[in-house]
């Protein structure tokens, strides 16, 4: 069977998406060597500059290929959009196609199957530019109307988009994501140092990685850090890694009027490469988002051995289990009890810790390509 993969995003900077197609290939060459995967560089309406870049991210296997390496983009291009999907003799005819990221192209065979990553632009569209939430429910419209099956990170996830498009009833299947080997307990401590080292990094810090957006909650972080320091718990610095996203206005301003904002540490955007570093060498995550569909990051500090602080909302007590502290993220309150507490409870950090790695353990990479190519497979037969 051929198998047609959506992998446009991994051009971007990554954030989620580009990891969970990573590890969904990852996951699939670890457990098949049978079926034929033609993975798409191109897809509708993305389109990256760099796809001569992405023959890295190809797995070194004889059943993957990477469709339209070395023809000219603009030919591509006119062909995708123009014919929709281009005619047989120009693109190899998958049995079933797999758009990663809600737009699924509209299909002359096969099978369509497509992720639906959250649903946060249906249930808050505050938080959202309106052109993302115009173009996230066109897609989705689509998605619902075309799809054979629906893929969703996490239970919560799917439930919602059953809920709210009863259409999908009975389409839906939870393919649970992953983490890259890189995310894993620190051996050496000397490569830690010297990451944290390049960043600044020289006291104990509470790390948050996410981009800086309204859902993060992070105005609510920062109020609940800054009653941390003031209340005598000033030995750990608060470092925030990831890029400035949409309506971060009011976390802008938090960040400039904090009476605490030299302790306060931005890093921007951190590379790949760096992110193990910084789990590891961190106290503990704290990620008290208010909404995910599914929650990469505590699943990141998990399996690097890091207690997690994090929400008991939306999917992320299905991420964590037992190995974080939870909190309701609305709730002040709450989320300083839950800073006090991993601070200055040694014993708690230490039993989370322990718990981490066998929590994170129950996402690999295996475990998601099994799950994925079941699903390929029953899309394929209806």
């Amino acid at each position: 069977m051929q198998i047609g993969i959506d992998i446009c995003r991994l051009t971007d900077p990554w954030t989620g998406i580009g990891n969970y197609i990573a590890n969904l290939l990852a996951g699939l060459a670890a457990v098949d060597r049978d079926n034929q995967y033609i993975l798409y560089p191109y897809f509708p309406e993305c389109f990256p500059r760099r796809v001569k870049d992405m023959a890295q991210f190809v797995p070194p296997q004889d059943n993957f290929s990477l469709w339209g390496a070395g023809r000219p983009e603009l030919l591509v291009k006119l062909l995708w959009f123009k014919l929709k999907l281009p005619q047989p003799w120009f693109l190899a005819k998958p049995a079933v196609t797999h758009s990663t990221n809600l737009a699924g192209p509209r299909l002359t065979h096969g099978k369509l199957v497509v992720t639906v990553h959250d649903l946060s632009f249906c249930r808050q569209p505050q938080w959202h530019k309106q052109a993302n939430n115009e173009f996230s429910l066109r897609a989705l419209t689509n998605a619902v109307a075309k799809a054979d099956l629906l893929i969703a990170p996490s239970r919560f996830t799917a439930l919602e988009l059953e809920e709210l498009y009863p259409a999908t009833r009975g389409r839906v299947r939870v393919v649970s994501e992953a983490v890259l080997p890189v995310y894993r307990p620190a051996t050496d401590p000397a490569p830690v140092r010297e990451v944290l080292a390049r960043h600044g990094l020289e006291r104990p810090y509470l790390l948050f990685v996410g981009t800086l957006e309204p859902r993060k909650n992070l105005v609510r972080l920062l109020a609940a850090y800054e009653r941390l320091v003031a209340g005598g718990q000033d030995e750990f610095d608060l470092v925030l890694a990831g890029g400035t996203g949409w309506k971060a206005g009011p976390i802008e301003e938090a960040l400039s009027h904090s009476p605490v904002r030299e302790r306060i540490r931005r890093l921007g955007y951190v590379p790949g490469p760096d992110l193990p570093a910084l789990y590891q060498g961190a106290w503990a995550l704290v990620y008290p988002s208010l909404y995910e569909g599914f929650g990469l990051p505590v699943l990141e500090a998990l399996a690097c051995g890091v207690p997690v602080v994090t929400s008991a909302a939306a999917s992320l007590p299905e991420v964590g289990g037992d190995a974080a502290l939870y909190l309701d993220p609305e709730d002040p309150e709450q989320l300083l009890d839950a800073l006090e507490r991993i601070t200055g409870q040694p014993g708690l950090r230490e039993d989370l810790a322990a718990k981490a790695p066998t929590q994170a353990g129950r996402f690999s990479q295996e475990a998601m390509g099994r799950t994925a190519l079941a699903v390929y497979r029953e899309a394929a037969e209806l």
